[in-house]
């Protein structure tokens, strides 16, 4: 009867204790309010508008998959609102052609900072952002072309023959990690104090979107999946 007393008054210490301690760890177990995300923007089409006064340049779609990725900076609000920002290197250029003869690429190498919102689904899934960025372009090369041969190249470190700040607006959406964005550049991409030519350039990303919350709840998912496996 003593051994049964004591053992019974041992159960409701431990588990009192036990409680105690469950409940003072949740209190210090806080929900992450800033988080790191990882965007491999890996791919990327551009499309540009060359002008030289009143006259335009045809010009040709540009595709690159090198030096283009990032790292975002996530402020949560909210449980589906983020605010962000970061940094980015991106590789963005132009090719132009002037005749069937002369046809000229041009690209820079920029790092630049986003800002803007992210609003995911509730199963975060689904992520929808939008906001701008401002580029600076560290490193510029060009290579000329005639009959489709080149003939000349150059590579400079913060060269006067781009835009040294190059601003845009961008718009996209992830799904299930892997993610589209759009962006318009607002600046001229030629630096405007040496040359009348004005270039304009639209871009489309196609890449991966590594997110903590969204791994940890594939992780969960695939965990449980694997436990009902194991049961049955």
């Amino acid at each position: 009867m003593k051994f049964t007393l004591l053992t019974l008054i041992s159960f409701l210490y431990y588990s009192n204790l036990h409680a105690q301690n469950t409940t003072h760890n949740a209190i210090l177990i806080k929900p992450k309010m800033v988080t790191l995300s990882a965007g491999i923007e890996g791919n990327i089409i551009q499309f540009s508008k060359v002008t030289v006064g009143n006259i335009g340049y045809s010009t040709i779609p540009r595709y690159t998959y090198f030096f283009n990725s990032g790292i975002d900076i996530n402020f949560k609000i909210r449980k589906q609102l983020t605010l962000f920002t970061g940094f980015q290197l991106k590789n963005i250029g132009i090719i132009t052609k002037y005749n069937d003869s002369l046809k000229t690429k041009e690209r820079v190498y920029t790092i630049g900072a986003p800002a803007g919102i992210k609003l995911f689904s509730r199963d975060k899934k689904i992520m929808f952002k939008t906001g701008a960025d401002i580029g600076l372009a560290f490193n510029y090369k060009w290579k000329r072309y005639e009959f489709n041969k080149k003939v000349a190249k150059g590579n400079e470190f913060f060269s006067n023959k781009s835009n040294l700040m190059l601003a845009s607006v961008f718009a996209g959406f992830e799904y299930a990690g892997l993610s589209l964005t759009a962006n318009y550049y607002l600046t001229n991409f030629y630096n405007a104090t040496i040359t009348t030519k004005e270039g304009q350039i639209f871009t489309i990303g196609i890449g991966v979107h590594l997110d903590s919350d969204w791994v940890k709840i594939q992780q969960s998912k695939s965990k449980a999946k694997n436990t009902v496996a194991y049961l049955k």
